[in-house]
């Protein structure tokens, strides 16, 4: 059997991941286009302005995609430059009250001119490649114990708090069942694990009981939000104009679309009855002109190339590459699981957007990065397997 002498490491994309996010972002241009053109027509500004930004924000996440790939992953895995993302990202959060840029009343953002970055975004990747680094180190499996892995639970605790202290407190949620779920992947007792995660619920349940239930005055004023959004959680029409309006109209656009939508551009909801709906509430739009059946095609997709991670989780020969294709996989499905739960008011109203529809550049900067990392892991994974099969890279 003749090998070929040399392959390009393009050779070796997986484009069950590429294909899927591909459509995906194209999609997200039409829709934004779609859901904010009026509202820009309505300002006097050219109805196209946002899609064409939203356009340049997926050209420039391309290309970061493109340096994730081909950068050599033994950088990521240095212990320096790790410590220097980790660093990198705490300023980034410790800074935002002196540089953040208020958006919504919350002041999350840095405004680096061409886009708002978000550093909370940043962290669950940086746990990622951290933990990635300490669980697998030297490709051996490290059985957890307290004190085996009592700096990486430090770390993912420190962050955690300081997200929540923003406040974030969706983003912090996120990033426990991320860290819990990597950590079970580690060997963790899954005894240990449902006893944490039904713990969870169990408190998530109390709070919502008290927080509606006992006086709040007491709470500092920038948490304040939490109990509106509770509130709002049990029944969004008990104040449709007021509390509930965001989550009412979300409601009223699902049902406007049906099965079949409304046709693209038709939405009633995004003519001024349902705010953020380039961002938060994008995915009720597109239920409302799309359809169901196209919304859950975009979910199928999504949700497509996280089955794909796990599945690469599953059959690679090397540790740190199934820690990484297992973190990038969930954070990417408790992004969509947080936006679609918040939207249906199973949860209470997070902020997050879905992935790569909602406009806006750092959630799409931050998840492109996050499946080049995985598409590098695979690439690189490929190219080992195929020079110990005799080839030439």
């Amino acid at each position: 059997m003749s090998w070929p002498k040399r392959l390009s490491k393009l050779h070796y994309i997986d484009f069950y991941i590429l294909i899927p996010y591909l459509i995906l972002c194209i999609i997200g241009i039409l829709m934004v286009y779609s859901s904010s053109s009026y509202q820009l027509l309505d300002s006097d500004l050219g109805t196209a302005s946002k899609a064409i930004k939203q356009t340049m924000y997926f050209l420039f996440s391309l290309v970061c995609m493109s340096v994730a790939y081909r950068i050599n992953l033994s950088v990521l895995r240095n212990s320096k430059m790790m410590y220097c993302l980790l660093t990198f990202t705490f300023l980034s959060i410790v800074a935002l009250p002196f540089i953040g840029t208020s958006v919504g009343g919350a002041k999350r953002w840095i405004n680096l001119g061409v886009l708002l970055f978000q550093p909370s975004e940043l962290v669950p990747l940086v746990l990622v490649l951290y933990l990635a680094l300490n669980l697998a180190k030297n490709d051996t499996l490290v059985p957890f114990t307290l004190k085996n892995h009592k700096r990486s639970l430090l770390v993912s605790m420190f962050f955690m708090f300081f997200v929540a202290l923003q406040p974030n407190i969706a983003g912090a949620s996120m990033i426990f069942i991320l860290v819990s779920v990597m950590f079970l992947f580690s060997g963790l007792s899954p005894l240990f694990t449902s006893i944490a995660l039904v713990g969870f619920v169990v408190l998530k349940r109390l709070g919502t009981v008290l927080l509606l239930s006992i006086p709040t005055d007491w709470m500092p004023q920038k948490f304040g939000y939490l109990v509106t959004r509770f509130e709002v959680m049990q029944n969004p029409f008990i104040d449709p104009t007021g509390k509930g309006f965001q989550t009412s109209n979300a409601y009223y656009a699902m049902h406007n679309g049906g099965f079949f939508g409304l046709g693209l551009g038709n939405s009633i909801q995004k003519k001024g009855f349902l705010p953020a709906a380039d961002t938060d509430f994008i995915f009720a739009i597109c239920i409302e002109e799309l359809g169901l059946i196209v919304a859950l095609g975009i979910l199928f997709a999504v949700f497509f190339i996280v089955a794909r991670l796990f599945l690469l989780a599953i059959k690679s020969k090397h540790l740190y590459y199934s820690y990484l294709y297992i973190g990038c996989g969930m954070l990417l499905f408790l992004q969509v699981a947080v936006n679609v739960g918040s939207l249906l008011g199973y949860i209470p109203m997070t902020g997050l957007t879905f992935p790569f529809i909602s406009y806006g550049g750092s959630s799409l900067l931050i998840l492109s990065i996050t499946l080049g990392i995985a598409l590098n892991a695979r690439g690189t994974e490929q190219r080992e397997t195929f020079k110990k099969q005799g080839g030439l890279v």
